[in-house]
């Protein structure tokens, strides 16, 4: 739209104050693709005309001609002058316009900060200085009544207006001599109970190592903690490379095969010590709004409003809670940028500047970061995890401990097996050690069969459903043609004779049972009425 005005200079901070006081300017601003004070003139004037606004734009320049720069003086809900429609009644219905402007109403500005200052004062013979001469003396003093409240309001001491912003100032974690409190209405921040628990006791293993006599930190969440899966097979060295790596807030980065347990393990160790976690998952749709947060439009307190307050990312908001653990959950998949910001705040400083706000946010104490990743930084060798990439040296560097989380060994799955599923120890057992095998073969290197898939397929099977079927849905659908008809094979052989009788407790020996027996063939229906007993 084009429009035959321009702003003169001592009319354009009134102006533009008055535009972006309008409801949904932030909104149309973001339509442009930038900040509220970077609208153009003509930008301005397109909104304010598409809001009905011109008249109060006009009334405005109006006040302002001569060398005085009025303070600012906004409305909300002043009327647009009606277009005449006919010349007779043209004079009428401009003086009814006019006159409604008085009821226009000061409103603070909460887009950005502005001042304006008054010169000198703004009089109603400069406005008419240049136009006097074609008004008669009865429209000169209506249009002279129409203006006089608006050139009282700009003749008022200069009005400051500052942005809205609910901003949680941080500082650095050292600097701290006593705990955070969260904001209003927020969940109280957890604190360090004072107490210390050796590693060992804390976490029931019995490791001879030095790392088991080291005191853990105990944390009070306020119920925000994670909860404790009784079941949990604690891993006394790679849980003691975490715990202590807490205590000195050292970032760890976890690297494994999907189902090792990379990502329950920074879970149960902030359950066991009650410390709150979070969670952040990436991929490549991942952005930096997401980790830092920005502007939202919000409903202001004033009816029919809307005021745009700044919300932080999951990211920022996790790094201001006390005792946070931090688990970045497959970052290689996230784009380079994305991944530049985890560098930024895992460095030494533990600190994030948000460049739109100015906010320099601290890590709070206590808070630490651990990656869960399938990769270690350098590219995926294997071609199972797709859409993973190679990370910046950098990035990798800020992590000092790299720990190889692997599946658990025999004894360990078993007991995890059995735990969750109830089924006997000798099925368990024969579930293990047949995922082993699978796991050995050179053709099925990369493979992912884990401890996950195990419980699946044995729950499964409890839900009431055949063994075979059960087989299949935890662990052949999701293996590639190939992969899928060895292990099937497999998995065919050794239930035959094996399997449907330690389920069973079947005292017939494995060796009278042929293949294609009459056992074999209800092997579906037996696996699944025993285990459901």
């Amino acid at each position: 739209m084009t429009h035959l005005i321009s702003i003169p200079t001592a009319a354009r901070g009134a102006v533009r104050a008055f535009v972006k006081s309008l409801p949904g300017f932030e909104a149309f601003a973001a339509s442009l693709g930038v900040a509220s004070r970077e609208v153009k003139n003509a930008q301005l004037l397109d909104y304010a005309a598409k809001m009905g606004k011109m008249a109060e734009v006009h009334a405005i320049i109006a006040a302002a001609q001569g060398n005085a720069a009025p303070t600012i003086a906004v409305a909300t809900k002043a009327p647009k002058a009606p277009k005449p429609t006919n010349s007779g009644d043209a004079d009428k219905e401009y003086f009814e316009a006019m006159r409604s402007l008085s009821a226009i109403e000061p409103v603070a500005e909460v887009a950005e900060v502005a001042e304006v200052a008054v010169d000198e004062a703004v009089k109603v013979d400069d406005i008419f200085a240049g136009v006097e001469q074609f008004l008669s003396p009865y429209v000169r003093a209506e249009i002279e009544k129409a203006l006089a409240p608006i050139i009282a309001k700009a003749n008022k001491p200069a009005v400051v207006q500052v942005v809205e912003r609910e901003v949680q100032v941080q500082v650095p974690s050292e600097s701290f001599a006593a705990p955070l409190v969260a904001p209003a209405g927020k969940a109280p921040y957890p604190v360090r109970t004072g107490a210390k628990v050796p590693f060992n006791k804390l976490f029931g293993t019995s490791t001879t190592h030095a790392f088991g006599k080291t005191p853990i930190s105990l944390w009070n969440a306020h119920g925000h903690a994670p909860q404790a899966d009784p079941f949990f097979i604690v891993d006394a060295e790679n849980m003691g490379m975490l715990a202590t790596a807490a205590e000195h807030e050292a970032n760890v980065w976890l690297v494994g095969p999907s189902g090792s347990g990379k990502s329950t393990m920074p879970f149960q160790f902030g359950a066991y010590t009650g410390r709150p976690v979070t969670r952040i998952g990436f991929d490549r749709q991942t952005s930096t709004e997401v980790l830092i947060g920005g502007d939202r439009l919000v409903e202001g307190e004033a009816a029919g409003t809307m005021v745009s307050k700044w919300q932080d990312g999951l990211l920022i908001a996790a790094m201001k809670v006390p005792g946070m653990i931090i688990v970045l959950d497959e970052p290689t998949a996230a784009p380079a940028g994305v991944q530049m910001i985890i560098q930024q705040v895992t460095d030494e400083h533990r600190m994030y500047t948000i460049h739109s706000t100015g906010e320099v946010v601290h890590c709070a104490p206590g808070v630490f970061f651990v990656i869960a990743d399938n990769t270690n930084g350098s590219g995926d060798e294997t071609g199972q995890y797709a859409g993973t990439n190679v990370s910046n040296g950098a990035l990798v560097n800020r992590f000092a401990r790299m720990v190889r989380v692997d599946y658990l060994s025999k004894t360990q799955e078993v007991t995890a097996l059995v735990n969750h599923t109830g089924i006997p120890k000798a099925a368990a057992e024969h579930v293990v050690d047949f995922v082993a095998q699978v796991r050995r073969l050179p053709e099925l290197e990369g493979v992912v069969m884990s401890l996950r898939q195990m419980v699946a397929f044995a729950r499964t099977v409890k839900d009431g459903f055949p063994a075979k079927k059960a087989f299949e849905v935890a662990f052949l659908t999701r293996l590639p043609a190939t992969e899928r008809a060895v292990v099937q094979t497999m998995a065919t052989m050794q239930w035959g004779e094996t399997f449907e009788q330690l389920v069973s407790g079947s005292a017939v020996e494995p060796s009278n049972i042929p293949s294609n027996s009459a056992p074999s063939r209800a092997f579906d229906d037996e696996v699944s009425a025993q285990i459901n007993r």
